[in-house]
């Protein structure tokens, strides 16, 4: 009686578990998605942003991201 409390509480916890991944791969799938449409309109977009030299003036900020070959550069205005 006592090993099939046991095999209960394992199952449950089994079953919590691979409820949470499958959550956690959906998540994963959709974040790889738009990743590489991220990708795919930096792409398009390349030839149609002007970006300047950052050290030209001193008021860009050069950001780096978690992407590879991708930068950010912010003009920074005082208002």
């Amino acid at each position: 009686m006592r090993e099939n409390v046991h095999k209960d509480v394992y199952r449950f916890a089994y079953d919590e578990a691979s409820s949470e991944l499958r959550k956690i791969l959906k998540a994963f799938e959709q974040l790889c998605a738009q990743k590489d449409r991220v990708e795919k309109l930096m792409e398009v977009l390349k030839p149609q942003v002007e970006v300047s030299d950052p050290g030209d003036d001193g008021k860009h900020v050069k950001k780096t991201t978690h992407l590879p070959y991708c930068t950010v550069v912010t003009r920074l205005t005082v208002l």
